[in-house]
């Protein structure tokens, strides 16, 4: 049996226990709402620009597959780096045309090096993580009448949402046919 110095002790403890406990509870949820507001000094992209786009190729400036920001102006695109940009004018635009992508994220030769490295045929499995991209396509003349094409891959649905807003600016554009995916042919029955 505890003696009354124990009791007494052991009451205490578990008394200051409590307290601890309520005040790191009450501490916790009046913080909380600090730390989920953003901080007044963070700054959004207009929703107008388009970050962390993949201009593929389109600009004479830029080198191809530049990460990018892709701009909807009032007269058209704007696709800016750190040191360059490139302007497409929407009555120089002659189609445009966005389209959905599975995008692998291992790829190149380190990821083909990795994906070989994985014992026991594990290298498929890391093929399986991918995320979709949109890929919008914008043909257009420059001033002397020369031909020429951008491809941008975008985050998904930014390039649908682009190719309206040009299609509402008078940007021209062709009639563009979806192609079914193929049926797998029924085998016949004996």
């Amino acid at each position: 049996m505890l003696s009354n110095p124990q009791k007494v002790a052991r009451r205490s403890f578990a008394l200051a226990s409590i307290v601890i406990c309520a005040v790191v509870l009450i501490l916790t949820i009046t913080a909380a709402p600090s730390f989920s507001r953003a901080s007044s000094g963070q700054q959004s992209l207009p929703a107008n620009m388009t970050p962390e786009v993949l201009c593929v190729v389109g600009f004479d400036n830029i080198k191809p597959n530049t990460r990018g920001t892709l701009t909807f102006l009032p007269n058209g695109l704007q696709f800016t780096t750190a040191t360059q940009k490139g302007d497409i004018l929407t009555p120089s635009i002659t189609d445009v045309f966005a389209g959905q992508e599975s995008r692998q994220d291992v790829s190149g030769m380190t990821g083909t090096v990795v994906k070989a490295g994985i014992p026991y045929g594990g290298g498929r499995v890391v093929s399986l993580f991918s995320h979709k991209v949109e890929v919008l396509t914008v043909e257009f003349s420059d001033e002397n009448g020369g031909f020429h094409g951008a491809i941008f891959v975008v985050s998904n649905g930014k390039a649908t949402e682009l190719r309206n807003a040009l299609v509402k600016q008078g940007a021209k554009t062709a009639e563009h046919v979806e192609v079914a995916a193929p049926k797998e042919e029924e085998k016949a029955k004996p």
